[in-house]
């Protein structure tokens, strides 16, 4: 008698990313959510109630996004210096935003993401109770962390809206957490991040904030601090530890390097937003020889300007090839493995999702490699298939997308959001935004 499952993905290469990089021609049998059995021909051992061809493709863990912020307005605010494009039009237009916005950001984001084969992220921007009933909609494994702001007032939230979602939001859905999530060491007190500390503690949840992330940074904190590090001062104020998710450390120290590494503390490296922003480059190769934990994030659409999880790692690769003048540095295995199990790791999910095994909750895209550009397709031993996934695909290659067990996504069709409705809405609400900051008024000034 065959074995009863709830969902077979048959005919793939699957790329398991356990720790020994195991990759077989063969199937994925799914029940109540998690993986039940991995092998070749598993149809003829078990009876599905759903079945996705995964034939001539990858099937790889969902990817995680470590570090993003849910927005809409995406190719408004472009080629501008860091300090100018946060001031002059980011701030201005996060002070506008309103929880309409929020939905549809929430919407147009998510959506994006299923599309792509990402499968869980966390979230660190505004109005977080609209972003996390859209995630109870979309279906997808989300954290979110309400970016606090104490200087300037206005364009983020506050301890007290990021204390109250968390403690509204705690334990309300398995696939939504709620963490805090201050800004950054120079828009949010020292006093903040002490009371963040004293709470994540209390609930037992994380913190998410920016660290190192420019050359002014580190030198406003070494001014503030009489000569700290960013790293050095948020372990003074908040303690690193494997719970705090660190987006960008592109300005770490070797001092700093080491205390991250040893702490456990979770590094979300973006490595499009750092060049784009004109940033620099994080020491990404050096973060991973320490031993540091170290995943990826695509940042927001306002720096990216995609959510493309299979683009980020190909940047990843890229930037530290040419910045160490090395060509085997971050080699295809490593960057799919930052994308998934290292970005899980980061956000603390490691044991439940990040890599295919038998167990672990059925998070898991299915790359399509039937196109022209991911040609010649070679599987079993010596073949390409990762290097295919990683140097040739792209988001829009991936047919299916499956979360918790549920399929969101099956043959390139979203099954948990209307894309009609989002790009209607997506267009309305960010005119309005727009409006409302009185940027459009500045672009146009800048863009006549």
């Amino acid at each position: 008698m065959p074995e009863r499952v709830d969902l077979l993905v048959t005919g793939g290469t699957v790329v398991t990313v356990d720790a020994a990089d195991t990759v077989l021609d063969g199937d994925v049998a799914v029940r109540d959510g998690r993986i039940v059995a991995i092998g070749p021909d598993l149809s003829s051992t078990h009876a599905a109630d759903r079945v996705l061809d995964a034939s001539c493709a990858a099937v790889v863990p969902g990817f995680v996004n470590a570090h993003m912020h849910e927005t809409i307005e995406r190719g408004f605010f472009e080629d501008m210096p860091f300090m100018t494009w946060l001031e002059d039009f980011a701030l201005p237009k996060d002070r506008a935003y309103e929880p309409r916005h929020m939905v549809a950001a929430g919407l147009l984001n998510q959506a994006e993401m299923i599309l792509g084969g990402t499968t869980s992220f966390i979230d660190i921007f505004r109005f977080p109770h609209e972003a996390a009933t859209v995630a109870e909609r979309s279906g997808l494994r989300a954290t979110f962390s309400p970016q606090v702001i104490d200087d300037p007032v206005g364009p983020g939230e506050t301890y007290e809206t990021n204390l109250a979602f968390v403690d509204a939001w705690h334990g309300r859905n398995d696939r939504i957490r709620t963490w805090f999530g201050p800004h950054s060491l120079y828009t949010t007190r020292a006093s903040t991040y002490e009371a963040m500390r004293e709470q994540a503690e209390v609930y037992g949840v994380g913190i998410h904030t920016h660290l190192a992330e420019s050359r002014a940074e580190t030198t406003l904190i070494a001014e503030r601090t009489g000569g700290l590090t960013p790293t050095q001062y948020l372990d003074r104020l908040v303690g690193l530890g494997p719970d705090r998710v660190l987006a960008h450390c592109v300005e770490l120290t070797d001092g700093d390097l080491a205390r991250i590494a040893e702490s456990g503390a979770g590094v979300a490296h973006c490595p499009t937003s750092n060049a784009k922003l004109g940033n620099g480059v994080a020491r990404v190769t050096a973060l991973l020889g320490t031993g540091a934990t170290v995943g990826l994030g695509t940042d927001s659409t306002m720096t990216n300007n995609n959510l493309d999880m299979v683009e980020e790692m190909r940047m990843a690769s890229l930037v530290q090839k040419q910045a160490t003048a090395d060509p085997t540095v971050l080699p295809s295995a490593t960057v799919l493995r930052m994308a998934t199990q290292g970005s899980a790791d980061v956000l603390g999910l490691g044991t439940e999702i990040g890599s295919l095994e038998v167990g672990k909750t059925a998070d898991l895209a299915v790359v399509d490699l039937r196109a022209p550009h991911a040609r010649p397709l070679l599987t079993g031993p010596g073949g390409n298939v990762v290097e295919q996934v990683v140097w040739s695909c792209g988001a829009a290659d991936v047919r299916h997308t499956v979360c918790d067990g549920v399929v969101l996504m099956e043959d390139r069709r979203l099954l948990t959001i209307d894309l009609d409705e989002v790009g209607d809405l997506v267009d309305r609400e960010a005119v309005h935004l727009l409006s409302q900051a009185g940027v459009l008024d500045t672009r146009s000034r800048r863009n006549p």
